[in-house]
């Protein structure tokens, strides 16, 4: 059985360990957003009614979610 060895850490691994993950938020203008549930793990963003009839077509059980 070969023996343990420790190797130090490269400094970009501590700052990858160490971030703060940033919040994403859909730049909207002021616009309204809807969220369109695909499948059961997949969330579109849509900005326009005319966008969400062509998902709504491609995907006809996709439920808007908000």
């Amino acid at each position: 059985m070969k023996p343990l060895v420790l190797v130090r850490e490269s400094k970009s691994m501590k700052n990858m360990r160490t971030r703060k993950a940033k919040p994403v938020a859909p730049k909207t203008n002021g616009a309204d957003i809807i969220k369109l549930q695909v499948d059961y793990r997949t969330v579109i963003i849509v900005k326009s009614q005319k966008a969400l009839e062509m998902w709504m077509v491609k995907y006809p059980n996709a439920k808007v979610v908000a």
